[in-house]
């Protein structure tokens, strides 16, 4: 029958992660035939936020000649001289290619003079004064009003502004409303607090108190230590605990700064984890046995001091864990959050899941130590619009001392955050070589001082982790985790299905998150993480897994109207130009947040081909024999219902560049796109 699934079909290309585009997109080869180079099993790019970088996409016009404009005609791939690539990727640059300069105008003007004041080095000035010379070099203006005046009723870039020559009309509109930029983008950190933090200067005492007892506090458990391995020397127990301890206390390689009150010795350390085989198993506020005179063990000589400072927190005696006040918790129950993502989660992305309807969402990942040095960029990531109603920053370290000192340091100036995350599920090799992200899953006794200390250091604000199963493939840690989380007063805990090892390969285990869903309990949020692409999946978790909620992040990358989807129920089958709308309004967002100079406007365009790497690979709806698409399927060749929806489906990187000048004009020659986001996928080999 006419237009009758062949469901055999179907299953087998499902059973082998092919998604089943209908025969009539197929992209066929000269011969007629189905073109069938992708259903060979190979990954497919992007299934990872971070990949190892040894991938490269074609950039061969002729070779995705076909794909682009689907003339039926087969295209032969040229030759591919991986060993030419691995020889120039020797060496401890490896990335280098990767580093991409700010494209910025020939002949630059002064920017004192463009803001319309006089410049302070006057003739000694490096840049140009002459604004007609400039003008006459610049590149041309691009079409619609400027951005900046739209949003905030001037333009601070002047001349140099790309959409210049609207100034004077606009400028002139009586009805112009001048707002601040604070007023929209909030969280501006100020120069001082910088300098205060990269000094070491900052006021932070609620840092240095708990920082204090945690040294005291370390050297009782490891005085308790060293008393039972010096009574039982003999027992086996004792021997196996100390030699646990010490094998699981750094399975990671630490690189991250370490002062010398945290840089301990051997025995304090394997105090700070499961030290023994009492202490092990045990978390704050659990019943433990009695102890009689004749069981204590011995405690070290304290002075005064330390006899004071240990006073100042309320702490169990049996295992010396600080124990928590409890504080307002978050109530994020079936609320869509927006997962924070590396590089592509930026301001103006958060702004388009927001005009989808997200509810939560959450800035990109900050390392401490780079906060604590006072960089800008990284400061940067903890900007917040004012239409995100519910916004948190999420931040990465390996230490109790700098996590506790960005975390005070946002109480204390005032940020506008509704919560604060801290990553312990990044499974990139850089992050987890300096003992961050996912590296902290298996120091139990560590993580319980840095989030127990954490949430003291925020005040009001709640704490949340995101987490993985564990760093092995097969280990899980994540149920020996969530009683320490309650304990700690961690008010959310979102758990990725996968371990450290898998990275993004594999399906995300929904079983173990639904396992884990019943060990939270009520007084702890609990949401699931990974492989969501549309709102059944969404809503089959809430109530086959009985989580609270959802974390969306791929599967936003890949279609933003999800969470319209999800909140109406309903599938979308978007069409190419309302896809290329939003596009329009992401180009928009970046220039009002980037700027819309020549460096802004080339800025937008790179993070707007960094999304459309992830966007790519969006099958539309009307195209797929079955429904819903599952994120992990990748899809064999084909063509679109129009001429648009076929390039936005290519692979190319140059094709994204194309969609870029749609909507910003021609890039410059300068302007070179390296994919971050890249896998073996789609190398083009002999």
């Amino acid at each position: 029958m006419a237009g009758a699934v062949d469901t055999d079909a179907v299953a087998t290309l499902e059973s082998k992660g092919i998604a089943p585009i209908k025969q009539q997109f197929r992209k066929v080869k000269g011969d007629g035939k189905a073109d069938s180079d992708a259903l060979t099993g190979e990954k497919r790019p992007h299934d990872a936020l971070e990949s190892n970088g040894e991938g490269e996409f074609p950039t061969t016009e002729d070779a995705l000649e076909n794909a682009v404009h689907g003339d039926g005609s087969s295209a032969k791939k040229p030759k591919f001289d991986k060993s030419a690539r691995q020889a120039g990727r020797r060496g401890q640059n490896k990335k280098k290619e990767r580093h991409q300069a700010p494209v910025q105008d020939d002949f630059k003007l002064c920017n004192a003079l463009a803001q319309g004041n006089e410049c302070p080095y006057g003739e000694n000035c490096k840049f140009t004064h002459d604004v007609t010379a400039y003008l006459a070099a610049k590149e041309p203006d691009l079409e619609g009003p400027c951005p900046q005046i739209k949003a905030f009723g001037s333009c601070k870039f002047g001349p140099k502004c790309r959409f210049y020559g609207t100034h004077a009309g606009m400028l002139a509109d009586a009805n112009i409303v001048i707002k601040s930029p604070n007023d929209i983008i909030k969280n501006g950190v100020t120069r001082e607090l910088q300098k205060s933090l990269r000094s070491n200067n900052a006021s932070l005492p609620r840092t240095e108190e708990y920082l204090a007892w945690l040294q005291t506090a370390k050297a009782v458990r490891a005085a308790r230590i060293a008393s039972k391995v010096k009574e039982s020397p003999q027992d086996p127990t004792v021997e196996d605990a100390n030699e646990q301890s010490a094998a699981s206390e750094n399975p990671i390689p630490q690189a991250e700064e370490q002062s010398v009150t945290e840089t301990s010795a051997c025995n304090e350390e394997q105090a700070l984890n499961d030290a023994s085989t009492e202490e092990a198993s045990v978390v704050p506020g659990t019943a433990q046995p009695v102890d009689t005179a004749a069981d204590k063990p011995a405690e070290p000589e304290l002075s005064a001091a330390e006899k004071e400072s240990l006073k100042k927190f309320d702490y169990d005696p049996a295992t010396i864990r600080f124990r928590c006040d409890s504080k307002k918790r978050v109530d994020f129950r079936h609320k869509t959050y927006l997962a924070p993502l590396t590089t592509v989660g930026n301001l103006p992305f958060r702004r388009i899941c927001k005009q989808f309807g997200v509810d939560i969402t959450c800035g990109e990942m900050a390392m401490t130590t780079a906060l604590l040095s006072g960089q800008g960029h990284e400061w940067a990531l903890t900007r917040r619009h004012v239409s995100e109603d519910i916004f948190g920053l999420q931040i990465a370290g390996s230490q109790p001392r700098t996590i506790l000192k960005v975390c005070e340091a946002i109480a204390e100036n005032n940020m506008d955050v509704d919560f604060v995350d801290l990553n312990l599920g990044c499974p990139v090799e850089a992050i987890t070589k300096m003992g961050c992200g996912s590296a902290l899953l298996e120091q139990r006794g560590k993580l319980y001082d840095i989030c127990a200390g954490a949430n003291y250091a925020l005040g009001s604000i709640p704490l949340t982790v995101k987490i993985r199963q564990g760093i092995y493939t097969g280990k899980p840690v994540a149920h020996k985790l969530l009683p320490l989380f309650k304990q700690a007063g961690v008010s959310m805990v979102t758990l990725h299905g996968r371990s450290k090892e898998q990275r993004y390969t594999k399906l995300s285990d929904w079983s173990y998150i639904q396992e884990m869903s019943k060990l939270s309990g009520d007084d702890m949020l609990f949401f699931g993480n990974g492989d969501i692409l549309s709102h059944q999946e969404y809503w089959n978790y809430i109530e086959k897994a009985n989580v609270d909620g959802c974390m969306i992040g791929r599967g936003a990358l890949i279609k933003p109207w999800i969470f319209t989807e999800i909140k109406e129920r309903r599938v979308w089958d978007i069409s190419s130009r309302e896809r290329l709308d939003f596009l329009k309004d992401f180009v928009h967002n970046g220039l009002e947040y980037w700027g819309s100079d020549t460096q802004g406007v080339n800025t937008t365009r790179r993070f707007l081909c960094e999304w459309l790497s992830f966007l790519h690979r969006y099958i539309p709806v009307g195209l797929l024999e079955v429904l819903p698409q599952r994120i992990n399927d990748r899809p064999p060749p084909y063509v679109g219902r129009d001429d648009l929806e076929t390039l936005m489906a290519s692979p190319n990187s140059n094709d994204w560049v194309k969609i870029s000048e749609m909507l910003l004009g021609p890039a410059p020659a300068s302007f070179k796109f390296i994919p971050k986001h890249k896998s073996n996928a789609y190398e083009v080999e002999g």
